[in-house]
C-alpha cells in the first residue's frame, strides 16, 4: 500500500507541476506610480514626476511657473549659493554647465580661479533675504544682505544658462 500511495504522489506531482509549451503568461494592471505631493505656498499641489518646480517661484493659479527663466535663477540659488557648493571645486563641472562661457570669463580672476563673490555678495545672500526682480526680459536684478547684482538669462525652456552677470 505505501509503495501504490509513493507513486500516486510521485505521479501527481509530476502531472501537477508540468507546464505546456503554448501557455500563455497572464499580463495583470500595472500599478499606477503615484504622484510625489509637495506643499507650496501653503496649498498641497500634485507634482507628476519629472515636473520641473521651484519652490518661491512666483505661480500662476493653475500652479505653472510664471517665469521659468526666474525659476532657473532661484534653483540656481538654492542648489549651489545658499549650500556653499559654489565654492567647493568637487561641483565646479556641474556648475560650468549652468553658465555661457563669456559669462565665465567675466567671472574669471587673473589666476584662472573663480570669483563668485559678484553672485554671492560675499556670503550675504541667504534664503531669508533673497529677492529676485526682472528688470527687462531674461535680465534679473538679485538683492540680498545688502548685496544686488543684476543676472542675464539666455536660452530655451528648460535648457536656460546664466549669460551675463554684473553689479
Amino acid at each position: 500500500m505505501k509503495k501504490i500511495l509513493f507513486i500516486a504522489t510521485i505521479v501527481a506531482l509530476i502531472v501537477g507541476t508540468s507546464v505546456d509549451a503554448n501557455a500563455k503568461v497572464k499580463k495583470g494592471k500595472r500599478k499606477a506610480v503615484a504622484a510625489k505631493q509637495t506643499k507650496s505656498n501653503n496649498n498641497n499641489m500634485v507634482v507628476d514626476q519629472g515636473m520641473w518646480t521651484v519652490e518661491g517661484a512666483h505661480r500662476l493659479d493653475n500652479g505653472d511657473v510664471a517665469n521659468l527663466e526666474e525659476a532657473f535663477i532661484r534653483g540656481f540659488f538654492d542648489e549651489y549659493v545658499y549650500t556653499g557648493n559654489l565654492y567647493n571645486d568637487s561641483y565646479l563641472r556641474y556648475i560650468k554647465i549652468r553658465f555661457t562661457s563669456e559669462a565665465l570669463e567675466s567671472l574669471k580672476n587673473a589666476d584662472g580661479t573663480y570669483n563668485w563673490d559678484l553672485i554671492t555678495g560675499h556670503g550675504n545672500i541667504t534664503p531669508e533675504n533673497f529677492s529676485i526682480k526682472e528688470v527687462s526680459p531674461k535680465y534679473f536684478l538679485v538683492e540680498g544682505g545688502g548685496h544686488s547684482c543684476h543676472i542675464g538669462v539666455t536660452g530655451t525652456e528648460g535648457s536656460y544658462k546664466i549669460s551675463k552677470v554684473e553689479k
